[in-house]
């Protein structure tokens, strides 16, 4: 038993030591609910052939010397005075190490100390995981069940489809819609009449937290309350939206024509097919872009003909092995193939001829080795940098709204803003003990 634990906290080390190496992330709760969350495409995203030396020195070595080992259970006061030896020692070496590395912990602590204890192993494996696990079984052992009661209306019933599109770690700062020079990232959308191009900011940088700051308020989910006020609710995803359409469930796009690969542009029939039951009053729909421009493999997120900026980073250590210009270029690749995306989903509206309101809006931005940082999953309580916090919010609408200006848009407005264009009055909600 003592083995087992010793080998499954060395490989667990290790592998956050080589993610927060390379790619600056910081390892917490989410972090580890969303290795439980990633299927096998993502895991081979993220095999780098800069993982052999991390993986021979800090995983096949430590484990064979803990097999060869022979593990002698000695009596308590000896066994005490011997482990508080090894705690000095290990104690000498962790402290050399932190004054070798003093200026850059220094530098992370005035950013944020809560930085430094993610960043602490095995303390944040053990951390993380202890604390996903909490997470995850609660609901089966608290003693009184919270649920939420409340109660939805249409307030005035009219002709008119939502959707809501989320998109995945797309960031403002590489749309040309926004004002991106380096090159145009979105010819389908610049060509498109009356689009409301607006300012949001995301306050979480992992998937598993930033969809409920869009989908969820005051503990009760979007799709909860449309589909209680009657109004016919549907969630159509490439990529799970977790538990946020637990109400209605999930539409998955599958027997896709890509070689068995799926792209953010297969929910777009499912949508075509929804919208053909269309005749009148109220539908809420849901598209999850969850391909979207999550690294690090750019690549695979969208088609080869989209591959058009070049050269691309090929390569999962991106740190490593690409060099920014590759980078961009590969980043850059999957803000096009949004931008066409979107456009489906606009001709698909339009020449359904229903009247729509669709809204775009991402989970979070992605840091491309601006200070040093990749991809995203800063924890909570930990500033975002603006790369993962300003995000698009892009409203294109067949009839008339209105659009309160304000310089940015936090994601919970978001929420409201379904209500209001449903006219979904929801009751006042108060906690039951059951």
């Amino acid at each position: 038993m003592t083995k087992a634990v010793a080998i499954f906290l060395v490989i667990t080390c290790a592998a956050a030591t080589y993610f927060i190496s390379k790619y600056g992330v910081a390892i917490d709760s989410s972090m580890v609910r969303n290795t439980f969350n990633t299927d096998a495409t993502e895991v081979g995203q993220l095999l780098s052939s800069q993982m052999i030396p991390y993986v021979l020195f800090l995983i096949v070595l430590p484990v064979l010397g803990v097999l060869a080992a022979d593990i002698v259970y000695k009596p308590a006061a000896r066994h005490l005075r011997d482990s508080l030896k090894v705690i000095a020692l290990s104690l000498c070496i962790a402290l050399a190490s932190l004054y070798v590395e003093y200026n850059a912990i220094f530098r992370a602590g005035n950013v944020s100390n809560k930085y430094i204890v993610y960043t602490l192993i095995p303390i944040n494996v053990i951390s993380g995981s202890v604390n996903a696990a909490s997470k995850s079984l609660r609901p089966y052992f608290r003693r009184q069940q919270e649920d939420i009661e409340f109660s939805a209306s249409v307030a005035a019933p009219k002709d008119l489809v939502v959707v809501l599109a989320v998109g995945e770690s797309s960031r403002r700062k590489n749309f040309s819609l926004y004002g991106y020079e380096r090159r145009d990232t979105n010819p389908v959308l610049r060509g498109i009449e009356n689009l409301h191009v607006l300012d949001a900011i995301a306050t979480r940088a992992s998937t598993l937290y930033a969809l409920p700051m869009i989908l969820e308020k005051s503990g009760i989910k979007l799709t909860t309350v449309t589909s209680r006020a009657g109004v016919p609710t549907s969630c159509i995803v490439n990529y799970t939206l977790y538990d946020n359409c637990a109400a209605v469930g999930e539409i998955k796009v599958g027997n896709c024509g890509h070689g068995g690969k799926c792209y953010d542009e297969d929910v777009v029939p499912l949508l075509a097919q929804n919208l053909d039951s269309y005749s009148s009053g109220q539908r809420f729909i849901v598209l999850h872009l969850g391909g979207g421009s999550h690294g690090p493999a750019y690549a695979d997120r969208h088609p080869p003909e989209f591959q058009q900026f070049k050269p691309m980073c090929m390569d999962a250590d991106v740190a490593n092995r690409c060099s920014l210009e590759e980078l961009y270029n590969s980043y850059d690749n999957t803000i096009l193939y949004v931008d066409h995306v979107l456009g489906q989903v606009i001709h698909t509206l339009d020449t359904s001829q229903v009247p729509y309101v669709l809204i775009y809006v991402s989970d979070h931005g992605e840091s491309l080795m601006e200070n040093g940082m990749m991809f995203h999953g800063v924890p909570p309580g930990v500033a975002l940098p603006a790369e993962q916090a300003e995000i698009p919010l892009i409203v294109k609408s067949s009839v008339a709204i209105h659009i309160d200006k304000r310089s940015e848009y936090q994601q919970p407005d978001i929420y409201d803003s379904v209500l209001d264009l449903l006219s979904i009055r929801v009751g006042r909600a108060r906690a039951l003990k059951c």
